[in-house]
């Protein structure tokens, strides 16, 4: 279980983990900061609390595991110095008033926080995105950073 912190909308003390059985009743919640650790095993999980409980569950009475107020990721794009703005148009990434001569090292996230593509000595240059599967990713240049969906 790996959280990610790239300006995060949510922080682990409101997100909780939501267990719900596959017989349907009433849902096991745990609030995340209140996770000491989880252990998976060949019959089932384990969750440890930080206050000293366990809690196991079979892999069969389990129907799935979900996150509430999870972090969505990067909300509006945000603007850098002089009125310039990271954009993805038309399976490109570059950044609006971008001056020419001027080089930085823009970069292609994925949600994860894994780099997936990384232009050092970027010169402003539209960088095309036709290598990157589908799927959420955020593209920063300096202070430039949008968050933008790769069909």
């Amino acid at each position: 279980m790996c959280l990610t912190s790239l300006a995060l909308t949510a922080t682990a003390d409101d997100t909780q983990m939501v267990v719900n059985l596959a017989t349907n009743s009433t849902p096991a919640t745990f609030t995340l900061t209140d996770i000491g650790k989880i252990t998976f095993g060949e019959s089932g999980l384990t969750v440890f609390t930080t206050d000293g409980t366990t809690t196991p569950y079979t892999y069969e009475e389990v129907r799935n595991i979900k996150f509430t107020d999870e972090p969505t990721g990067i909300g509006a794009t945000t603007v850098g110095e002089e009125g310039m703005k990271a954009y993805y148009r038309n399976g490109f990434l570059g950044v609006d008033g971008w001056k020419g001569g001027d080089k930085a090292t823009a970069a292609v996230y994925g949600v994860s926080g894994t780099t997936v593509l990384r232009v050092d000595d970027w010169d402003g240059t539209p960088i095309p995105t036709d290598g990157l599967a589908g799927g959420v990713y955020i593209f920063n240049v300096d202070n430039n950073t949008i968050k933008f969906t790769k069909q």
